[in-house]
């Protein structure tokens, strides 16, 4: 593990705050690209795209530290370590819409365009901050008796070899980003490309979290992070339906 890629002269610069950071560029530069396709301006896409990732910073940061509030309420100052690691997926997405949506409707951009427009982007970047994840030895899995790489990793502050659930996620997040764009030609409304991330990702992290250092504290054989995922994706799927059966009956 290389939690500290290198100093600026006494100022360490963490891995996971410097793939977070590329992780971010990529996932804009995406989105710049591709803009003019889904008919929304660049300017449009730096705009929302900087309260996406404030957003997404503080919530996923929040809901971390709620989850594993027994740690920092004992280590208050750790509560704003980010660049150390420690962000939750849900509650980025959460808090990024939570600030996005409502300026994308103010400015009377189309809120379906900007959804699929960042969909990629989102599966990329998040790929990309699992780099830094393993990395800084974080969001690491279960003890495995596997020693072979890519089976079971030994951790340097871990007993045991686990499983490196930071490279699956990673490779499940990039069979995502290439479904969506094989996806992205043949959409049937718009916001669907949207709808199809978040139910193809919870499916995905549904299993991760089998191999996940999380207690299953839901009925003994649930994870917080599954019932999100089974929340999401019923969600996902039905809002897919009801939308597809409208824009079909406009047709």
């Amino acid at each position: 593990m290389h939690p500290i890629l290198f100093y600026l002269g006494h100022f360490p610069i963490y891995s996971y705050g410097v793939m977070l950071g590329v992780a971010f560029l990529a996932g804009i530069s995406w989105a710049l690209y591709h803009a003019p396709k889904y008919g929304v301006t660049k300017e449009a896409v730096m705009e929302v795209a900087s309260l996406c990732i404030i957003g997404a910073v503080v919530g996923s940061r929040l809901a971390y530290v709620m989850l594993h509030w027994n740690y920092y309420s004992q280590n208050l100052g750790k509560i704003f370590a980010v660049r150390e690691g420690g962000l939750t997926f849900y509650g980025g997405i959460a808090c990024a819409l939570l600030l996005a949506v409502p300026y994308i409707l103010s400015k009377k951009y189309s809120l379906a365009a900007f959804f699929d427009l960042f969909s990629p982007p989102i599966a990329l970047g998040y790929a990309i901050a699992r780099i830094g994840c393993f990395l800084n030895g974080c969001c690491y899995g279960r003890v495995t008796a596997c020693s072979f790489f890519l089976l079971g990793v030994k951790f340097p502050h871990l007993y045991g070899c686990r499983y490196p659930t930071q490279l699956y996620s990673l490779g499940y997040s990039l069979v995502i980003f290439f479904i969506l764009l094989k996806l992205s030609r043949r959409s049937h409304f718009p916001g669907e490309l949207f709808l199809d991330y978040l139910w193809l990702y919870g499916v995905a992290r549904f299993f991760m979290e089998y191999l996940r250092e999380e207690p299953f504290t839901i009925g003994g054989f649930l994870t917080i992070g599954q019932l999100s995922c089974v929340m999401v994706i019923a969600l996902a799927l039905f809002l897919k339906g009801l939308l597809k059966t409208h824009y079909e009956a406009r047709v």
